[in-house]
């Protein structure tokens, strides 16, 4: 995405980037911080407990995105601290088939809190350490040239334009 940004093929686009600074070329319209939790199927070990460490996960199988995407580095890197790889049952490229695999009990999943909720699905805490992340809408700086995007854009921060840290 930060790429079709970068060359004029999207105005705007919702970034999870690794780094706290966008691409030169490029300004942060709006940021939101998402908390990230475990989703499980109903009755399953951590959804009793309400929460978990990260570390206590190692033998849980995981439903997964694809390698390299928002979510799943968003969970790799404090996982990455905390012991052994986490064994990936399978990966997937939507949110929904995410869910439905969680559901029966295929394997657990982290997922921003408003997706586990809206899923109806066991939301467990994880603790040390806590993953989140940054969500930045950005675009083209200073502001997209294209009238449908600047529409978008103002109605989505109400016309004030948001250095991307704040």
């Amino acid at each position: 995405m930060v790429a079709g940004v970068r060359a004029g093929e999207l105005d705007l686009a919702f970034l999870a980037p690794d780094a706290a600074e966008l691409h030169d070329g490029m300004a942060g319209f709006a940021t939101w911080h998402e908390d990230l939790v475990l989703i499980t199927a109903p009755g399953h070990r951590p959804a009793t407990a309400g929460r978990t460490l990260i570390r206590d996960l190692a033998d849980e199988p995981f439903v997964d995105f694809h390698a390299g995407t928002g979510p799943e580095t968003a969970v790799r890197r404090p996982a990455a601290h905390c012991g052994p790889a986490r064994g990936i049952t399978c990966d997937v490229t939507r949110i929904r088939l995410l869910v439905d695999l969680v559901r029966p009990g295929i394997g657990v999943a982290v997922v921003p809190r408003r997706i586990g909720e809206e899923a109806g699905l066991p939301c467990v805490s994880i603790r040390r350490p806590e993953p989140g992340r940054t969500v930045v809408l950005a675009g083209r700086a200073p502001r997209p040239r294209n009238p449908a995007a600047v529409a978008l854009l103002d109605r989505l921060t109400g016309g004030a334009p948001q250095a991307a840290g704040d």
